[in-house]
């Protein structure tokens, strides 16, 4: 079988699905598939490359098109690279700021309907569209509504055949708008690297950010609680900060210097470095909102390396009645209730895994 896979960006380190979809390739080839990647609109590249990449020890075809090409010459270029490789199925890779900077790809549908020429569709919807919370502003329920609009579009234009989230929310909202997807969780954005694990001082506890932390998360008071549990249990606290972490990690690193927590800001690192860390490390720490957590590649990452992962996240209500979900491995931080989650709340295994994934994959495409 041969699959095509299209997304936003494939620059290594710099795009999530584009990281995503490069992992999932390389281990399609392993397998035995033919296959290649294609980004139709990538904001690192200033001409059209191609390329081999690397992944899971596979060498993998790649053609990136920069995203400021005029567009009858993006589409002609990736009109071509299909039917010079021949897909049997392709795999469109879904976020709509990946193909338009304000995430309004206007035209997306009937392009990628043109390019493919009557080849079967997937799609992976990795997000959906603005406004989806009752905190959201009237502008940002507008816009949400306009992308709405576009990822039907996208759906009927492309008549698509298998469609994939891997948020059981986003599965409830696509299923809202008429369209039935299955359940794809997501594996982690590192691989879990087999490395020296250190033995754990038995007085420190040890929580890990991995990642772009994102605003108005209750910090002040986790922070306090996470000190008053270190001081009565008598055990040293420490933080460590990994990855791009972005602006809001000045005001983390503020809060724990006023409650006293040590904390390491290690910055950006290669794949062994970050496995090595998360497995030295008790906890996990994610800053996204509990409804959206599981889009998180980082939070994956963190359940592979075998630890569980509290949500410490601002609120995030969605619009209407929508039924309730057993995230395994993640415990959502509430005011004054650390202390029994931190003494109780150790029952990981949520380790799907790679492998798994793309098996899962396959089998839905296959299925007749």
């Amino acid at each position: 079988m041969k699959i095509l896979f299209i997304c936003g960006s494939l620059e290594p380190g710099r795009d999530g699905v584009g990281d995503y979809t490069r992992r999932l390739a390389g281990e399609l080839i392993q397998q035995g598939y033919e296959i290649a990647l294609l980004a139709l609109h990538d904001f690192s590249a200033n001409e059209i490359v191609q390329e081999f990449q690397q992944s899971e020890g596979s060498k993998i075809t790649v053609v990136r098109i920069p995203n400021k090409m005029e567009s009858k010459i993006r589409y002609a270029k990736a009109k071509q690279f299909v039917t010079d490789f021949n897909p049997e199925w392709i795999s469109l890779q879904y976020v709509p700021f990946s193909f338009q900077e304000k995430g309004l790809p206007f035209g997306l549908a009937g392009h990628l309907a043109q390019i493919s020429q009557g080849r079967k569709w997937h799609i992976m919807f990795h997000e959906l569209w603005v406004g989806m919370d009752k905190e959201s502003s009237f502008k940002h329920k507008i816009w949400g509504n306009l992308q709405q609009y576009i990822a039907r579009e996208v759906i009927k234009k492309t008549a698509a055949r298998k469609i994939h989230t891997q948020s059981r929310f986003y599965q409830f909202q696509l299923e809202k708008i008429g369209c039935k997807a299955l359940y794809l969780p997501l594996f982690g954005n590192i691989e879990v690297i087999k490395s020296e694990v250190l033995a754990k001082a038995k007085d420190t506890l040890s929580f890990i950010i991995f990642g772009t932390i994102h605003p108005n998360a209750p910090v002040k008071e986790f922070i306090s609680e996470l000190s008053k549990y270190g001081q009565n249990a008598n055990l040293k606290v420490e933080l460590n900060f990994i990855g791009r972490c972005g602006s809001e990690l000045d005001h983390w690193q503020a809060v724990c210097k006023d409650q006293n927590i040590d904390f390491n800001i290690l910055g950006e690192q290669d794949a062994a470095t970050i496995s090595k860390v998360l497995q030295n490390a008790d906890w996990g720490i994610s800053t996204t909102p509990w409804r959206q957590i599981e889009k998180s590649g980082t939070v994956a990452a963190m359940l592979e390396h075998g630890l569980d992962v509290i949500c410490v996240a601002r609120p995030w209500t969605p619009n209407g009645k929508i039924p309730s979900v057993n995230l395994n491995g993640i415990s959502e931080y509430k005011e004054n209730q650390l202390a029994s989650m931190l003494n109780i709340f150790k029952s990981n295994n949520s380790k799907v895994g790679l492998k798994k994934i793309a098996d899962s994959f396959i089998e839905a495409l296959d299925y007749k």
